[in-house]
């Protein structure tokens, strides 16, 4: 029986490791309530190892990977699922979870690999779930400025852009449409507090209630979701239940993961060199000044009614 496989890609302004902390809950929900093992969960890279200007695998990444184009970063996850899918002792059915930019680069590599890759890869894809991922652009308006929130780069504009092109936003529903008809289930999911990612821009086709979520603020919160509410989905228990519906309790099937000569089971992309003490962040008055323009923004839409009224506290 084939053996399920989870694949994790984190957003906009993330490293190679960072899927261990934004979905380190979930994974752990999966392992306790699924039967899932930690082998079972690879990590999206936005990066590639070339040799004689040929991609031959997965590497790690950082955030100057957001320095490219959009289309960058889905060539290197589409040329890393069929990398893995090489390296599998035994059949395994893939199953898609990302985050916020994860979401819209999982889409687009899971499209491409769909119709070109149908043998070795397409016909084993079971799912595809997205969290507060910018699938039909980010209509920012004159927030647009936001995209520079996620970090430098080229990628947050980009986005920002497609929200305004009508023909991306059906090319991304006929793509959706495409891979349901075949049995891959495709969940779009997205938070009702967030004013980054609106239901509009995460969800393909009309819009579901039961596709929007209401998302607990948590104490470890970053800047983004504790004032617009972009980032909670990853750490919310109900979406953690969600998706194990989606997905299904773990088969048992051999455990299919890249082996190290000791024997030990790893993850193809380890966090890079000197990255042991979390992820660069910016300095302590960047970060405060950051938080005060968030609050006033946070404020400003709520005045406009593009956000709900403030709920009790804790909500």
């Amino acid at each position: 029986m084939a053996r399920k496989q989870i694949v994790l890609a984190a957003g906009i302004g993330s490293r190679s490791g960072d899927t261990r902390r934004l979905f380190g809950g979930f994974q752990r929900f999966l392992i306790a309530e699924g039967g899932y093992a930690p082998a079972d969960f690879h990590e999206a890279t936005y990066g590639g190892k070339y040799e004689g200007g040929q991609w031959v695998g997965p590497a790690p990444y950082d955030a100057a990977a957001f320095n490219a184009p959009l289309a960058r970063s889905v060539a290197h996850c589409t040329q890393a699922l069929l990398w893995w899918a090489r390296q599998q002792p035994a059949a395994v059915e893939w199953h898609l979870v990302g985050y916020s930019l994860g979401g819209l680069v999982l889409l687009e590599a899971a499209t491409v690999l769909y119709q070109r890759a149908w043998d070795s890869w397409g016909r084993h894809l079971r799912s595809l779930s997205t969290l507060s991922s910018p699938l039909n652009g980010c209509s920012l308006g004159e927030f647009r400025w936001l995209g520079d929130v996620f970090g430098p780069g080229v990628v947050g504009p980009e986005i920002c852009a497609l929200g305004d092109d009508p023909r991306h936003r059906q090319r991304i529903a006929a793509d959706v449409a495409r891979l349901r008809a075949a049995d891959v289930v495709v969940t779009t999911l997205v938070e009702a507090d967030d004013a980054v990612i609106q239901p509009e821009d995460g969800i393909v086709g009309p819009i579901d209630p039961s596709s929007i979520v209401r998302c607990a603020a948590g104490l470890d919160d970053s800047p983004v979701a504790r004032y617009l509410g972009h980032g909670r989905i990853v750490h919310e228990p109900r979406v953690w239940q969600r998706l194990l519906q989606v997905v299904g309790p773990q088969t048992r099937g051999d455990a299919a993961a890249p082996v190290r000569a000791d024997g030990s089971r790893v993850l193809v992309t380890p966090p890079p060199a000197g990255a042991a003490g979390g992820p660069a962040g910016p300095a302590a008055a960047a970060d405060s000044l950051l938080e005060l323009q968030l609050a006033e923004l946070k404020a400003r839409l709520r005045a406009e009614g593009r956000l709900p009224p403030e709920g009790p506290p804790g909500a």
